[in-house]
């Protein structure tokens, strides 16, 4: 088990990337917390949020701190922007080295072909920032398609990655296909919104979604916090610490879910397929998921994805009845290859990426698991 492959090997196939939280960190927490159960294991916000499901009080207060803690860091905000901080600027030069990388192999492809599909399930904008600082030093000459079409007002489906960019010279003597990426936000984005005619709109201007919290309820957050990321405490502990605030009244929970509700984002709890008003984009972009995969030499590259998400890897099991199909599995520790050989052993055209020596795919994402 090699702990890099070699990306030009597989130049010519339909190249498919599943990026998940693990991409991304440094950039936005992940949904791990350290908190335990009574058997010591560990929770994370998605078990937590099923544990408290028919407790209104505690619910609310995991999404809060979720928002707070997950979402909020990433959201848009308006010019003139603040530098980025070194953890996230790290991020995000990872990402641009990936694309970088990417672009390369795909100007190797056959005119007619030189496109790739990235589905993330990440509401980060780490792709779309990393894409277009790329596209402003003129250095590549590539496209990135987002699913939307429009001048002012951008409007998304998933019809419109079949979409394509041709160059075709100033005489129509040539057509020259750009290299493209299909840019495919699975659980939804910070820069979806739903307009009034019931469509997604894209909105790359600062954030619809802001909530701010009073100091009631910061106190509480910031204490919930400490607990949750306490690798000695359990839910015992949680549960004590809630009893003295009267369940939880100083939340503002009717005015908080008023507003997170409108989020264009698949929420992170087993019954999450059915709360969101996205849900349409979602099933569509998992068709499209499904579809790519079915093709003949396709490729599909998990990086930072955990595979908790049932409909995901129910998707990709069936999908890998495809014998030309390979998928590779970016593996964080030797107990996360463990548990990936567990979901996919049966498989044989599901390979893992792991160096316990060299350790070169730890998040945040690494460029050169990708040589």
């Amino acid at each position: 088990m090699a702990p890099q492959f070699n990306l030009h090997q597989i130049y010519d196939h339909n190249l498919n990337f599943l990026l998940g939280a693990g991409a991304s960190v440094g950039f936005l927490p992940t949904l791990s917390l350290e908190i335990k159960d009574g058997d010591g294991q560990n929770h994370t916000f998605e078990t937590l949020a099923k544990h408290y499901e028919d407790n209104k009080e505690m619910k609310t207060m995991l999404f809060m701190l979720y928002y707070r803690e997950c979402i909020k860091p990433g959201l848009p905000t308006p010019a003139p922007r603040p530098p980025r901080l070194p953890d996230k600027d790290s991020v995000i030069t990872e990402y641009k080295r990936f694309i970088t990388t990417l672009i390369q192999v795909l100007n190797k492809q056959k005119p007619s072909a030189k496109r790739a599909n990235i589905f993330t399930t990440n509401y980060d904008n780490c792709l779309e920032i990393a894409s277009e600082e790329l596209m402003g030093t003129r250095g590549a000459q590539f496209e990135v398609n987002d699913g939307s079409t429009g001048f002012k007002t951008l409007t998304f489906h998933t019809r419109n990655f079949s979409n394509r960019v041709v160059n075709k010279g100033m005489l129509d003597r040539h057509d020259q296909y750009l290299p493209q990426i299909n840019l495919l936000h699975v659980h939804g984005s910070v820069h979806w919104y739903k307009n009034h005619k019931g469509d997604i709109e894209l909105n790359y201007g600062a954030s619809n979604y802001t909530f701010e919290f009073n100091s009631e309820e910061t106190q509480i957050l910031n204490e919930c916090r400490d607990i949750l990321y306490d690798k000695e405490k359990t839910i015992a502990d949680l549960d004590a610490n809630i009893e003295k605030y009267d369940d939880l009244s100083e939340l503002r929970a009717d005015e908080f879910w008023y507003g997170y509700e409108k989020m264009p984002i698949v929420n992170p709890t087993k019954w999450k397929f059915h709360e969101t008003v996205f849900e349409e984009a979602y099933y569509q972009i998992l068709r499209h998921l499904s579809y790519e995969l079915e093709r003949p030499q396709s490729v599909l590259i998990a990086f930072g994805f955990s595979f908790a998400d049932e409909h995901i890897l129910n998707l990709i099991q069936r999908a890998l009845s495809n014998p030309s199909l390979t998928m590779y599995v970016v593996c964080y520790s030797k107990s996360t290859k463990d548990w990936m050989e567990g979901l996919f052993g049966q498989y044989p055209n599901v390979k893992y990426i792991f160096s316990e020596e060299h350790a070169l795919c730890n998040p945040p994402l690494k460029s050169e698991c990708f040589k």
